[in-house]
């Protein structure tokens, strides 16, 4: 199974009910890993490998921005639209901290 990292940093729990939808459709499909804050602070955050290299990307607030990522983790394949804007350039190919478990 896929590892899929979320940030659980308090910008990206706030309205906790994106933040726990996002991690209860990633935990279908990937290993959810919690993150420390990624100093990215658009929450919630999400990150997944992408052709070989981690990428982030932020407010995965919304439920097409849930389904797009979800389908990426499940397929593959070149990202979609609604998630290029949503990547984040500047955290590609880092993580900042150990990441644990659900």
């Amino acid at each position: 199974m896929v590892d899929v990292f979320v940030c659980i940093g308090s910008d990206c729990r706030k309205g906790a009910g994106s933040h726990r939808a996002l991690r209860n459709a990633l935990g279908e499909v990937a290993e959810v890993r919690a993150v420390r804050c990624q100093e990215i602070c658009s929450g919630p955050v999400a990150g997944i490998e992408v052709g070989g290299r981690l990428e982030w990307f932020e407010r995965v607030r919304g439920p097409k921005s849930r389904r797009a990522l979800v389908r990426l983790v499940r397929r593959g394949g070149p990202l979609p639209e609604r998630l290029r804007r949503r990547r984040v350039r500047k955290r590609a190919g880092r993580i900042r901290g150990r990441p644990t478990p659900g």
